[in-house]
């Protein structure tokens, strides 16, 4: 395999220079220019700009939360309040005007008697129940309205389960217990000779037995209705 160089492709050196001509020799030295070639993404600009502006909103959406959050503990909107249109009855100015009225009547009655007369005594003791009432009122979270009357509050709102659920049920545990009670009472004296004679005249030692009885109801309610024998069929 034989490799041809052209001749066309080089020049021979000229003959003529001499190596130690002082034409070959720089009398300067010659100055360098760095030229320094970077590529530059056009969308970079862009990517910056808008990193920018999301820090910028980042940075203003916190701040206005923080403005939001001072302004809601400094003070509470009304509309946030417990129930619209009523207040803590300790807080009320009505409630207490009330107050203030009822005791004044009671001391204004008072002075019609003898200090240690028996209905002074009686007046006394109203004033006392007058008093605990008012603040048991303020004690326990009611609201009063503009009347300065403690209102109920019957929506479920386990706040204030101890103003209608707590005594409705107990009322129907009660109402239940009576009822359960005189069925058992009507049930037990049907095979008596005359029942209608112990209707009127109550049998006082068998009452007393139910109404014990009666204590757990519920239960006995739910076996009778699982057994068939909560309701008389023949009625």
């Amino acid at each position: 395999m034989s490799l041809t160089i052209p001749t066309s492709l080089y020049k021979p050196l000229p003959t003529k220079f001499k190596l130690n001509s002082p034409t070959l020799l720089p009398t300067t030295k010659p100055n360098t220019l760095l030229i320094r070639c970077s590529h530059q993404n056009p969308n970079s600009d862009h990517g910056e700009a808008k990193k920018a502006n999301r820090a910028q909103t980042l940075s203003a959406a916190l701040a206005i939360s923080s403005v939001l959050l001072s302004s809601w503990a400094a003070g509470p909107d009304p509309a946030m309040a417990d129930i619209a249109g009523l207040t803590p009855c300790k807080e009320s100015k009505e409630f207490a005007k009330r107050e203030k009225q009822q005791l004044k009547k009671l001391e204004s009655s008072l002075k019609l008697y003898a200090p240690d007369s028996a209905p002074a005594l009686a007046i006394k003791a109203t004033m006392e129940k007058t008093k605990r009432r008012f603040e048991n009122y303020g004690k326990y979270g009611l609201l009063c309205g503009s009347d300065g009357l403690p209102h109920l509050i019957v929506s479920g709102d386990q706040r204030h389960w101890g103003e209608f659920i707590t005594p409705g049920l107990l009322f129907l545990y009660i109402a239940g217990w009576i009822g359960w009670v005189g069925r058992s009472y009507l049930i037990a004296i049907r095979d008596e000779k005359k029942p209608a004679q112990k209707e009127i005249i109550i049998d006082v030692p068998l009452a007393s037995r139910l109404v014990f009885r009666g204590f757990s109801w519920p239960v006995a309610a739910y076996r009778e209705l699982v057994n068939g024998e909560l309701v008389d069929k023949t009625v």
